[in-house]
């Protein structure tokens, strides 16, 4: 793989960064969270996370090359982010409890960039198709990420329990459901922000929030705006949940994107029914989860729909613990020949706290050739727990299809299968402490020939057929405390 091809001065910055990001993960398990509680009885909490990933590509896009760009059909890459946070929380004895947080992200990247050219660093930046030509740019990008403000009530309103309303304003993450179609607000693969797969921002540039009740029932209410690299999006809606303590959840909900610089979006409204929990006594270990979403808009008219349903078993009483999944899920395809637009839009799907596998759906084909339309997908997953105390190892297997031939290739014209690519990742982990994250992950697609048809005729890509297996390796480091 070109990561390993040759010890070259590439190869010694990666292994030099490398190493002093596992120099400061070994300090950093060493360290307290540090607590300041100050004369007024306010509590700051600070704290940093960092991440490391060194990644190497082997035939982008399935041998067709990195898009964008112009380089090879093997790619490698460094990001890497630097994460300060400051918590703040006083409580008071007859206004509830007031808190914030104040987080800042320094990121970067070198190497080749991504798969699609977005994040293409230091020693490589398409200049223009006219000039055929590339330039140096150092791809580093420092921000504020959350700095928002809330209030939980206490007990000052009688009629309603403790804490049973909080309002927060301000920059801050929020998820909706299993975060199908919000979990992100912040897009940072682009050439001003310049990091792809770590994603260590997902703030919304603004927001309004406000939770009343508590445990069985909950409601949202939400203003959501995202940055300006996700169209400046403000979106309106609301949440309802029932939560059971060992059941789990269900709930639905609706929101609207009231403005938005993407033309397509404004107006588009999202109705969405989601659950999640344990419903059978008897197998207190299996996991059901499931959701249904549809979006709708009269100018432009669309009609789209998603939805997953999912199952998994822990088996604690086997070697290894293990716990065996499957998942099934669809994303609506526009159909050719109709003015209205059945295509679903992914609006800001993004990593959640769930790991690996939500939602970008394959560590090869969910992250480097297509996002959440026009996509069918079987996932098949094993988490092993071995007996060497914090490893786990994870399989995974998907199978994409396309949800509509008709419009699979990139100019929106037909494929003529919808088989568009299987995949089988491995991802070994080791966690010593709640503060260290040590992950290696291989990946492996194969096109189908819905996949190999797909980039016929893309404009400005290298002149190589795309009908080979595409296989990622990647080594990450994350520091949290």
């Amino acid at each position: 793989m070109k990561l390993f091809d040759n010890y070259t001065e590439r190869g010694r910055r990666f292994t030099s960064v490398l190493g002093a990001l596992f120099a400061l993960s070994i300090s950093a398990s060493a360290l307290a969270e540090p607590v300041i509680t100050l004369k007024s009885g306010a509590e700051i909490d600070l704290g940093l996370s960092a991440g490391l990933s060194v990644m190497s590509i082997n035939n982008a896009h399935f041998g067709l090359g990195q898009i964008g760009a112009n380089l090879s059909k093997d790619i490698a890459r460094t990001e890497g982010y630097l994460a300060p946070r400051l918590n703040l929380t006083y409580k008071t004895d007859n206004w509830g409890t007031f808190y914030g947080e104040l987080r800042a992200v320094g990121s970067m990247t070198r190497g080749d960039g991504d798969g699609w050219g977005l994040t293409v660093g230091r020693h490589w930046q398409w200049d223009a198709p006219a000039t055929n030509q590339v330039t140096g740019k150092n791809m580093s990008y420092a921000s504020i990420d959350s700095a928002y403000l809330g209030w939980k009530a206490g007990k000052t309103l009688s009629f309603l329990g403790i804490n049973e309303l909080d309002v927060s304003l301000g920059p801050q993450n929020f998820q909706l459901g299993d975060g199908v179609v919000l979990a992100d607000g912040n897009d940072e693969a682009n050439q001003r922000k310049g990091i792809y797969w770590l994603d260590p921002r997902q703030a919304w540039k603004n927001t309004a929030i406000v939770r009343i009740g508590s445990a069985p029932l909950r409601a949202e209410l939400f203003a959501l705006n995202s940055d300006a690299d996700s169209y400046n999006d403000l979106i309106l809606g609301g949440n309802l949940e029932i939560q059971h303590e060992k059941f789990g959840k269900f709930g639905a909900s609706y929101f609207e994107v009231n403005n938005s610089e993407l033309a397509a979006r404004k107006g588009l409204s999202v109705t969405n029914v989601h659950g999640r929990g344990h419903p059978f006594p008897f197998l207190p270990t299996l996991e059901l989860a499931g959701e249904v979403d549809f979006q709708s808009n009269s100018n432009p008219d669309v009609d789209a729909y998603a939805w997953f349903a999912e199952v998994s078993y822990f088996m604690p009483f086997l070697p290894w613990y293990p716990t065996i999944g499957y998942r099934y899920a669809s994303f609506s395809g526009d159909k050719a020949g109709t003015a209205r637009n059945e295509g679903w839009d992914y609006l800001h799907n993004g990593s959640t706290p769930r790991g690996f596998g939500y939602w970008y759906q394959g560590i090869v084909v969910g992250t480097y050739e297509t996002r959440l339309s026009n996509l069918d997908t079987h996932f098949v997953n094993l988490t092993l727990v071995p007996p060497i105390k914090g490893s786990w190892v994870k399989i995974f297997y998907y199978d994409h299809r396309f949800n509509n031939p008709s419009t699979a290739k990139f100019d929106g014209t037909a494929v003529s299968s919808d088989r568009f690519a299987t995949e089988v990742d491995l991802i070994l982990g080791y966690t010593p402490n709640s503060k260290l994250d040590y992950i290696f992950i291989y990946g492996s697609a194969k096109p189908g020939q819905g996949g190999i048809e797909r980039y016929t005729g893309v404009s400005g890509a290298p002149a190589y057929t795309s009908d080979k297996n595409e296989t990622m390796i990647q080594f990450t480091l994350l520091v949290h405390f």
